[in-house]
C-alpha cells in the first residue's frame, strides 16, 4: 500500500511542471485583485492556523491526554482513535486472525465513556476487546507482553485531576507504542480516514475469560514472597496511599505479601482500622500494611477524588500517617500506579532521585549494575549526579519522559533508569516496565536485606534546592524563538557555572512552559527563577 502513493507522485510532478505557464498567466490577471485579498487575510491569519495545528496534535510525551469529553478526548475523536488503532492491528495481523486488545481503566468518572468509545472503534474494525475493569497501567503493560494481546490500552490521565483523562497504548511487547505508529494513528484520525461502515464480524467485548488475567499478581508474588519471608527480622510497617487510583485494587496482591493489613483514612481525619491478620504463607512475611485513600466500586464518590491532595503529588497525608503510626516507610502512588514517591521513617519525602541512588548502590554492590550507568532525565537533581559519582556510577541524562529513559537505557546497556517523579525502570531482572509497586517492593527488599532505614539509605543524595515554575501558554512556539528568555538563560548559566542548573521545556501533557532552576542557596534560586519567568512572560505575550 505504501508504494502506490509513491508511484502517483511522479506524474503529479510532471503535471505541475506542465502547468507552470498557466500559473503565470493566472498570476498576471488577478495582480490587482490579490492586494485586497491579502489585506483581508492579513498575516494574523497564520497565527490561528498554527495554533489550530498545535491543537490538532493527539499524542504527547505519554499518549493522548485532555479534559475528558473535549479536544483530543471528544467522543468522536476517541471512537476514531479506536478505529485507527483497530485498522492498524488488523492490517498487521495474520490472515483470519482477529486481534485481541486488553483495555484497562483507572477509577476516574470518565473511564467508562472513554473506554467504551475506544472499544466501539476497535470492534468496528474487527478486534476483540478484553475489558477487566479497573487495572493499573503497569499491569496492563505486563499482561499485554505476556498474554495473547495484539495491544494493550490504559485509559488514564495518570497524575492529572479527575476531570482529565487519557489513552496510553502498548504494543504486544509491553512497551509504549512506537512514535511512528502513533503518527500513523494520528494522521488517520485527523484526516478523517476512520469514518465509514463497521467491518466487525461477531466480535467480542467484555471479560473474555482468557485464563491469564491474574498473571501479574503471580509475577509479583513469585518475585517477592520468598525474600520477604526469608529476610524477616521484625515486621516492617508500610503506609500505602493509593491516591484513589488504580492501585486501590492491589490490596489483594499486598495481602499475600503482608503479615497483616489495616485500612486507614486521611480525609477529613486520619483513622486506622482494625488489623486483618493474613493466613497461610503470608503470616510469616515481614510486612504490615496500612492502606489510605483507596477507591471503591461501591463508593463512586471516591472516583472524583483521584490525585486530589493525596498520592505521589501530595504526600503530606501519608507522611503524617507514617509519623503517627511510627511506620518504616510510606508509599504514595499516582492515579495509574506507574510511579511512586516514598516517605522515610522520619516523615521526609524521598523521590525518584533517592530511589535511583539506593537501588544503584545495592545493585553495584551485588555486581548487577550493568556498565555502572544510571539513566535519568534533565530534571534529575545535581545531588543525584554527585552521589552516584561518589560510588563510581555515571549518570546519563535524557529528555523528560519514560520512553526516552528506556531509549537511553538501551543505548547505554543500563539496567536502571527513571525520573525524579518516581517513574523508575528497574530491569536487572529483565522487567523493563515502569511500575510503582514493583519499585517500592524492591526498595523494601534493600531495607530488609541491609537492615538499614530508608533515611540512612537515602542520605548520600544531598539535593540542591530546586524549583519548577509552570507558565500557562496558549501555544508552544519553538524555544529558540523565545529570544529574551534564551538571552537571560545564557547569561545566568555563564554566571552559575557548576553551582547550578537550568532546564526549560514544554510539558508534553499540559499547555505549560516549565522552568526548572537548581542553585546552591534559596536566595540565588529566587533571583534566577524571577528573572527567567519574567523574560518568558514577555516572550509569550
Amino acid at each position: 500500500m505504501g508504494k502506490r502513493p509513491a508511484k502517483k507522485k511522479k506524474p503529479t510532478a510532471k503535471k505541475a511542471a506542465a502547468k507552470k505557464p498557466v500559473k503565470k498567466a493566472v498570476k498576471k490577471k488577478p495582480v490587482a485583485k490579490k492586494k485586497p485579498a491579502k489585506r483581508v487575510a492579513k498575516k494574523p491569519a497564520k497565527k490561528p492556523s498554527s495554533k489550530k495545528a498545535a491543537a490538532e496534535r493527539l499524542f504527547g510525551t505519554d499518549g493522548v491526554r485532555s479534559v475528558a469529553g473535549s479536544g483530543a478526548l471528544s467522543p468522536e475523536k476517541v471512537l476514531a482513535i479506536g478505529r485507527a488503532l483497530g485498522s492498524y492491528l488488523v492490517a498487521n495481523s495474520k490472515a483470519d486472525h482477529r486481534p485481541i486488545v486488553l483495555l484497562g481503566v483507572d477509577p476516574r468518572p470518565s473511564a467508562d465513556m472513554v473506554g467504551t468509545a475506544l472499544a466501539a472503534g476497535l470492534i468496528a474494525e474487527n478486534c476483540d476487546v478484553h475489558w477487566p475493569g479497573m487495572m493499573s497501567t503497569p499491569e496492563v503493560a505486563f499482561l499485554t507482553a505476556h498474554g495473547p494481546f495484539a495491544a494493550g490500552i490504559s485509559v488514564t490521565a495518570s497524575h492529572n485531576p479527575s476531570t482529565d483523562n487519557g489513552i496510553k497504548i502498548f504494543a504486544d511487547d509491553g512497551f509504549k507504542l512506537p512514535e511512528k505508529i502513533e503518527k500513523h494513528i494520528e494522521k488517520a484520525v485527523l484526516s478523517g480516514r476512520t469514518a465509514g461502515d463497521a467491518k466487525h464480524d461477531g466480535n467480542r467485548f467484555g471479560w473474555l475469560h482468557l485464563g491469564r488475567e491474574r498473571h501479574y499478581e503471580n509475577f509479583i508474588l513469585k518475585t517477592f514472597r520468598k525474600s520477604f519471608a526469608a529476610l524477616k527480622k521484625r515486621p516492617l510497617a508500610a503506609v500505602v496511599d493509593a491516591a484513589y487510583g488504580a492501585r486501590s485494587i492491589d490490596l489483594q496482591i499486598l495481602s499475600q505479601l503482608a503479615h497483616s493489613l489495616a485500612f486507614g483514612k486521611s480525609e477529613p481525619e486520619y483513622r486506622v482500622g482494625a488489623s486483618m491478620q493474613a493466613s497461610g504463607a503470608a503470616a510469616d512475611n515481614a510486612l504490615d500494611v496500612y492502606f489510605l485513600n483507596a477507591a471503591s466500586p461501591n463508593q463512586p464518590e471516591t472516583h472524583n477524588l483521584i490525585n486530589r491532595n493525596c498520592g505521589s503529588l501530595h504526600p503530606e497525608g501519608c507522611a503524617r500517617a507514617v509519623r503517627e503510626l511510627g511506620a518504616d516507610i510510606g508509599i504514595c502512588f499516582d492515579g495509574d500506579g506507574d510511579r511512586c514517591v516514598l516517605i522515610d521513617e522520619t516523615g521526609t519525602t524521598r523521590d525518584g532521585d533517592h530511589m535511583l541512588f539506593l537501588l544503584a548502590a545495592d545493585m553495584k554492590s551485588r555486581g548487577v549494575l550493568s556498565n555502572n550507568v544510571v539513566v535519568s532525565t534533565t530534571m534529575a537533581n545535581l545531588g543525584l549526579e554527585r552521589a552516584l559519582a561518589s560510588i563510581g556510577v555515571k549518570l546519563v541524562r535524557t529528555d523528560v519522559g519514560d520512553k526516552y529513559v528506556l531509549e537511553g537505557m538501551r543505548k547505554h546497556g543500563a539496567v536502571l533508569g527513571g525520573e525524579q517523579s518516581g517513574h523508575l525502570l528497574v530491569a536487572d531482572e529483565k522487567n523493563f516496565i515502569g511500575d510503582g509497586l514493583y519499585t517500592a517492593l524492591r526498595v523494601i527488599e534493600v531495607m530488609l536485606d541491609s537492615g538499614r532505614k530508608l533515611s540512612e539509605l537515602s542520605s548520600a543524595v544531598v539535593k540542591y534546592p530546586q524549583r519548577i515554575t509552570n507558565l500557562r501558554t496558549t501555544s508552544k512556539p519553538a524555544l529558540g524563538s523565545l529570544k529574551l528568555l534564551r538571552k537571560t538563560q545564557k547569561a545566568i548559566e555563564s554566571e552559575l557555572g557548576n553551582r547550578g542548573r537550568i532546564n526549560v521545556r514544554y510539558s508534553g501533557t499540559e499547555p505549560l512552559l516549565r522552568i526548572m532552576v537548581e542553585a546552591q542557596d534559596e536566595a540565588t534560586l529566587d533571583d534566577v527563577t524571577k528573572q527567567l519567568a519574567g523574560a518568558a512572560r514577555k516572550d509569550l505575550k
